[in-house]
């Protein structure tokens, strides 16, 4: 029963690492202190979060930058009406996979460690 025990708990660790792993995108504020600089950081195909002036929110995906503003599928944000600017970090996928793998390796050994002394 005990050996059960473990092994079920092995199971839960297993799933929350794969959870765990799949959040490591984050969002970072973009300095918008002109809208040069601000469209010279954004690229086709970005993820980003308008906050604007009047405190309403827009989230898509960067489908144009031209000199008046950021356009999405279906949204269109002038610079001007841009407070705040949030898009999602670039992390590489090979920084992911070591993560994830480093994530794996602990729970196997601690896994192995309790069956073990079991």
């Amino acid at each position: 029963m005990t050996r059960l025990l473990t092994v079920n708990r092995f199971v839960i660790y297993l799933v929350l690492i794969a959870f765990t792993a799949g959040c490591t995108t984050t969002m970072r504020t973009l300095p918008t202190n002109d809208a040069q600089s601000l469209a010279s950081q954004l690229e086709v195909g970005d993820k980003i979060k308008i906050i604007r002036n009047d405190d309403t929110d827009v989230t898509f995906e960067v489908v144009t930058v031209s000199d008046e503003g950021i356009s999405g599928e279906g949204v269109f944000v002038a610079y001007s009406d841009i407070r705040q600017v949030q898009g999602s970090q670039k992390i590489s996928i090979g920084e992911t996979w070591v993560l994830g793998a480093a994530i794996v390796l602990v729970v196997l050994f601690a896994g192995v460690t309790a069956v073990g002394s079991n």
